[in-house]
């Protein structure tokens, strides 16, 4: 596969604090990656090193055949976008497709209706909510129809039909995006890998999320409540903790309910999801 970015063993350190540490991937052309991860793993710095606003400590990151990144076929969203906040929604649009030279009028026909921007477009950015602020900048990373998507919690504030909708544009027009997210329910579709981040490291090389989660094919959690008995049979399983509860991952051969079933009536059962995935393999460290 062509790849249009590759990282090799790159580590950050911030005050002497190891943030990234020794990590290696590569994005494809028309891949949709997915950054996961708790709070402070890492992501936000990860995407500041691939967009050069910071340095690595050690490694490299290439662009193709290049270490330069690429700007001009690149939309970018990380942060609070820089607005001004006296312009009205049509005037900052305007500054951007001066910018990237483009026509305001195919700008206004194609997205305006289509993302809502229609109603809010006399509206001065400083009057804006989260969410509209946030749904002009996802807009602003897309109008010169780049090549390459680079996002940090883009979704932040929005609601699910723009969501979808910005979704809709992007596939499209088969384009490469890398971004990080916290709403793990949503990447099962919309991703074709994930990437676990845990403590600046890798958990593992970046998979589809149907091949994760295939290492547990039975696809179910059971949450028990912890007790003495119990936590004796549940040692023998995958299983990680949280808020008072055992939550066991399982295989279709393994008898844990029926063991439970004997012990006590304080259980349930859910489908497997990714932060399940993910909170039994980081309870190992």
């Amino acid at each position: 596969m062509d790849n249009l970015i590759t990282l090799q063993n790159v580590s950050y350190f911030r005050n002497e604090k190891k943030i990234l540490d020794n990590i290696s991937f590569s994005i494809g052309r028309e891949e949709k990656i997915v950054l996961l991860g708790n709070n402070g793993a890492g992501k936000s710095t990860l995407i500041d090193i691939i967009t050069q606003d910071v340095n690595p400590t050690k490694g490299n990151v290439f662009f193709g055949h290049t270490s330069k990144f690429p700007k001009n076929r690149t939309g970018v969203l990380y942060g609070c976008l820089p607005l001004f906040p006296y312009l009205k929604v049509f005037e900052q649009i305007h500054y951007f497709a001066a910018i990237y030279r483009l026509d305001y009028k195919d700008i206004e026909k194609k997205y305006y209706k289509r993302l809502g921007i229609d109603k809010i477009k006399n509206s001065f950015i400083y009057q804006l909510s989260q969410g509209e602020r946030q749904k002009l900048g996802l807009l602003i990373s897309i109008i010169n129809n780049p090549e390459l998507l680079i996002w940090d919690e883009p979704f932040s504030n929005l609601d699910p039909t723009t969501i979808d909708t910005f979704w809709g544009i992007v596939n499209s027009n088969k384009k490469t995006i890398f971004y990080s997210t916290h709403n793990w329910e949503d990447v099962m579709k919309k991703s074709t890998k994930v990437c676990l981040l845990y403590e600046g490291r890798l958990l593992e090389e970046p998979k589809n999320p149907i091949e994760l989660l295939s290492e547990f094919p039975k696809q179910n959690v059971l949450i028990v409540g912890i007790d003495n008995l119990v936590s004796e049979v549940v040692m023998n399983y995958a299983h990680y903790k949280l808020d008072g509860c055992y939550y066991i991952l399982w295989n279709a051969d393994e008898p844990i309910v029926a063991e439970v079933s004997k012990l006590t009536n304080n259980f349930s059962v859910k489908k497997i999801t990714l932060i399940d995935y993910y909170r039994y393999k980081t309870s190992k460290f």
